[in-house]
């Protein structure tokens, strides 16, 4: 009888764990987002700002997409989450994950007044997540979330700066 008893209490101590990082595993895959888009969005935007006075949103962006969230700086990620409604990673791995979304070394990704984040959303999952440095672009000016409907940026280039702003045509 001992050794049943035994091999249960083991059983139930290695079953257990197993079973936090299988969920644990899964929540990674279903939050994670490839992020491909990512340096091809930032390049035609750059090009963009540098070239001209306003331009469409559609115009530079290669995926689909309903809404767009502008995230200011200092937001948490448990506010950002919020924000758009949804939990997502851009971790490439799973210890990635467990250290920097899972953990308070995480939870500030935007801990400075130049750093601030574009997330585009489609059908409630979001499909890009882009950090941009407030002095090359600033999208600050702009309320959240904003529509995937024809909706033009006019570019503020007063002081140097990039400041965008929804134009008011």
């Amino acid at each position: 009888m001992k050794i049943k008893s035994k091999t249960i209490i083991i059983s139930v101590f290695l079953i257990i764990p197993l079973i936090l990082f299988l969920s644990s595993y899964i929540n990674f895959r279903s939050q994670k987002i490839n992020n491909e888009h990512l340096e091809s969005f930032k390049n035609n935007l750059m090009t963009t700002v540098q070239q001209k006075s306003y331009f469409d949103m559609k115009n530079i962006t290669y995926f689909e997409w309903d809404r767009m969230y502008v995230i200011w700086p200092y937001t948490s990620r448990t506010e950002m989450q919020k924000i758009v409604g949804t939990k997502w990673t851009t971790a490439d791995t799973y210890i990635g994950y467990l250290i920097f979304d899972k953990t308070w070394l995480g939870e500030h990704p935007l801990d400075d007044d130049i750093f601030h984040k574009l997330v585009f959303v489609k059908d409630n999952k979001v499909v890009l997540d882009v950090t941009l440095d407030r002095s090359d672009v600033d999208f600050t000016q702009i309320n959240s979330p904003v529509i995937n409907d024809n909706v033009l940026f006019d570019i503020d280039k007063t002081d140097g700066r990039n400041i965008i702003k929804i134009s008011k045509q």
